[in-house]
């Protein structure tokens, strides 16, 4: 799985899509995890690419621990 994927995983017993954001190393177990952006279809928009601005990953979480981002 990579960044922009499109995942779905069981929440409250319903399978919910998620947009992969990142990921992560937690430095206590080593496991790899996964940022999630729940995609929800009542709020999905078109618009057009040129008004679009970048932002990085690191910028929407303010992470209070030390993490690998990759």
């Amino acid at each position: 799985m990579k960044i922009g994927d499109i995942v779905t995983r069981r929440v409250c017993g319903e399978e919910m899509q998620f947009c992969i954001l990142g990921f992560y190393t937690k430095q206590s177990t080593g496991e790899r995890v996964a940022i999630l952006a729940m995609l929800d279809p009542a709020t999905i928009v078109e618009t057009p690419v040129r008004e679009l601005a970048p932002v990085k990953v690191r910028d929407l979480f303010a992470l209070t621990t030390s993490l690998y981002v990759h």
